[in-house]
């Protein structure tokens, strides 16, 4: 005769033992992991930042350098301008005296009469001139080539006078011969004798 057996399974699913997972100290553990997790996030932040804010500093120094440069070369260039400028009028006006020292010696070569006007002439005139003989007429053509004195004078002899002082001035004039002299003696306003003259130099 056989015996039977039966076994009778008494631990039920909600009569067995469950494990708890979240223990204190792998709490602790799990809390570990996540700060340093945030530590590690944190420090590659800091140090991309860091990285960043050096790369930033660089930029600014390298267009801080390259404004400088630009500057310097706008200078240069402004100053190249000017000294090509200055170059340019310096040679205009180089040409222009050069012109001017051609114009001078062609026409100091040239007999194209008077080229320094008048006003020497007429200071050894007024010079020469005294009380007693005024001029009246004053004729001089060209550079004194040929000149003609018309007036009067209170006595015959002021005339070799007036021709000496003449002879001393510093125009054309004083190197004129007066060849020619005509004197006319008449009556003046006031009753006295006067000598009316010409002095010719052709």
């Amino acid at each position: 005769m056989s015996v039977a057996t039966q076994q009778i399974n008494l631990l039920l699913p909600e009569l067995r033992p469950k494990r708890d997972w979240l223990t204190a100290s792998r709490l602790v553990v799990a809390l570990m992991a996540v700060i340093g997790v945030l530590v590690l996030i944190s420090t590659w932040h800091g140090w991309q930042a860091g990285r960043l804010d050096a790369e930033l500093v660089a930029a600014r120094q390298a267009l801080q350098q390259q404004s400088e440069r630009t500057e310097a070369l706008e200078r240069d260039v402004a100053s190249r301008a000017t000294d090509r400028e200055l170059v340019r009028e310096m040679e205009t006006r180089e040409q222009r005296l050069a012109q001017t020292r051609e114009l001078y010696e062609f026409m100091s070569t040239t007999a194209l009469g008077n080229l320094t006007g008048y006003s020497e002439h007429l200071k050894d005139l007024s010079r020469a001139s005294f009380q007693g003989l005024w001029l009246t007429q004053i004729s001089i053509a060209g550079d004194a080539t040929n000149v003609t004195l018309r007036g009067s004078a209170q006595e015959a002899a002021m005339l070799p006078d007036f021709v000496g002082r003449l002879s001393m001035g510093e125009s054309e004039i004083s190197n004129q011969r007066f060849s020619r002299l005509t004197s006319t003696r008449t009556q003046g306003t006031t009753g006295a004798q006067v000598y009316d003259f010409v002095l010719e130099t052709n």
